[in-house]
């Protein structure tokens, strides 16, 4: 944890807004005039959505919070008000915005036309700053003092009317939001990472950019947890057909998919192709007491099967050069696994002394993949260009940090780990005491 980061001593316990809670629009005009409130304000726009995922179809919003300075906050359902969402959208999109966790909130709001030039993700900087708890409630409570209050946040959000203290609850969310924006770019200023923090947010504006066409992009039966496990063309067009009878009766009844089916049924269903409603039912956790559902999975299943052999789809082929497991690399790559250790040990030890959490750097997996790519380079280079030792096909520096702004990473790090894994683990293996 990063001891340039000060903590306030004295916690204030807050459960309602100190404004007091404004009340929920929906009529067109009010939102359009919220909409010219907010742009009349100054400095940054805090953002905020409550969604009900877990209960709807899909993640649109069913709450959306905004507060700026010299305006207010404002409470708005995009349900009911959803044809002023363009108008509102001219009057702030042009805004800074201030979001906790991006990724979660960007996408309902880019459904509904609303999408900033520029984003501040306080979670974001929070994990920039190395700080261990990155939630809200906890950096509000270390850095400004102020506990917020808790409890609501998995509740089922498209009910009407929304309870009281839920609304409290939302708009706590965005009352603090740009004073803690505040606070943390000006620890990452003093520790020269503000431009860290752009390069993270401009990546999860790119990122999420293409659900302005809409939530579903890319919603697909492809997508399914644990589609891995389903090896013959047959397991999976009967999970095709599984995916789409279950989506298509979610849609329309406006409920979760997996209130229909859970994933880990479904796929079970598709591995095991059973034949009989027996069978089926035996499934741990087939909805089996729900009137009519066994005989109309089965038909599923058997119609699905019964279809031409050319629909099925095909599994597709690993890569040529796939990397193996990672547990094989000690016997059949000894050269990888080295790189591997010392590698990771570089990494560990850097992250320790600019107090930044492993994970905001790189993941293990692509620290796997880094050193894979590395170990593969030398080999090609000793094989084909007749190198008279395997260090010397090792990458440069500005080879390493090419590839890894490739493969996605931001400049902050590409540059950081091509520098530590260039000097640390290359250069001692290419000039070896």
């Amino acid at each position: 944890m990063s001891s340039d980061v000060e903590t306030s001593p004295d916690v204030e316990v807050r459960l309602a807004p100190a404004e007091g809670t404004p009340r929920v629009l929906s009529a067109i005009d009010d939102i359009i005039d919220a909409g010219e409130q907010l742009a009349k304000g100054h400095g940054w726009l805090a953002v905020d959505t409550e969604r009900a995922s877990a209960y709807r179809y899909d993640d649109r919003a069913f709450l959306l919070q905004f507060r700026r300075r010299g305006a207010g906050t404002f409470l708005i359902d995009p349900e009911d008000g959803r044809k002023a969402m363009a108008v509102f959208g001219s009057s702030v999109n042009d805004l800074t915005w201030i979001i906790h966790a991006a990724h979660s909130d960007l996408p309902c709001l880019a459904a509904l036309g609303l999408y900033p030039t520029k984003v501040i993700d306080t979670e974001l900087a929070g994990r920039l700053l190395g700080l261990e708890r990155v939630n809200l409630a906890a950096l509000t409570e270390r850095l400004l003092g102020v506990g917020l209050a808790k409890g609501h946040g998995r509740e089922d959000w498209s009910t009407r009317p929304l309870p009281a203290d839920w609304l409290d609850y939302a708009a706590l969310d965005v009352e603090l939001l740009i004073e803690l924006a505040e606070v943390l770019c000006q620890a990452l200023t003093e520790l020269d990472r503000l431009e860290w923090l752009e390069q993270e947010c401009e990546r999860e504006l790119a990122t999420n950019r293409k659900y302005l066409d809409g939530l579903h992009v890319g919603h697909s039966w492809q997508g399914l947890k644990g589609i891995g496990k389903l090896r013959t063309p047959e397991q999976l067009h009967v999970a095709r057909a599984l995916w789409t009878e279950r989506d298509e009766i979610a849609q329309q009844r406006d409920v979760s998919p997996t209130h229909i089916m859970g994933h880990s049924v479904l796929r079970t269903i598709a591995e095991q192709l059973p034949g009989t409603q027996r069978e089926l039912t035996a499934i741990r956790g087939f909805p089996r007491r729900r009137r009519g559902a066994a005989d109309a999975w089965l038909r599923i299943v058997n119609e699905a099967r019964q279809e031409p052999r050319s629909s099925w789809p095909k599994p597709q082929k690993p890569p040529r050069n796939e990397m193996p497991h990672f547990r094989r690399w000690a016997e059949h790559a000894p050269q990888a696994a080295e790189i591997f250790e010392t590698t990771r040990d570089c990494i560990d030890n850097v992250c320790a002394q600019i107090h930044l959490r492993k994970d905001t750097l790189i993941t293990s997996a692509q620290t796997r993949e880094l050193v894979w790519w590395i170990h593969s380079r030398a080999v090609d280079s000793f094989v084909f260009r007749h190198h008279d030792n395997y260090a010397g096909g090792l990458p440069a520096v500005t080879e390493i940090s090419a590839h890894l702004s490739e493969q996605g990473f931001r400049p902050w790090q590409a540059h950081l780990l091509a520098d530590v894994i260039g000097t640390n683990v290359l250069a001692p293996m290419r000039h070896p005491l």
